[in-house]
């Protein structure tokens, strides 16, 4: 089975946004859980934890907290150089 992708540093930013939106709201990650139906431990991973967690959850805790979720993802990433697509590899090998 193939290791788990997890891109700790964007989720760093996007559950230090989280965070402080609530803090700075009043939003306790108590109304959270009321306002998302998801249990206390639930939220308290996708807020403040470290493991993975779903861009529908990250979805409904901004709906919890009265936000988009383009606050929370307002970052930029590091892209690699990949490698050439399949269609240009197979176009050179016709040539």
């Amino acid at each position: 089975m193939p290791k788990q992708y997890i891109d700790v540093e964007s989720l760093q930013k996007i559950r230090a946004t989280l965070w402080a939106i609530s803090q700075d709201t009043g939003i306790t990650l108590e109304d959270i859980q009321d306002r998302t139906d998801f249990s206390y431990s639930q939220v308290y991973r996708i807020v403040r934890g470290k493991n993975n967690v779903s861009v529908s959850h990250i979805i409904a805790v901004c709906q919890a907290l009265e936000i988009q979720p383009s606050v929370v993802f307002n970052f930029e990433v590091a892209i690699p150089k990949h490698s050439p697509l399949r269609k240009e590899l197979k176009a050179k090998s016709k040539t």
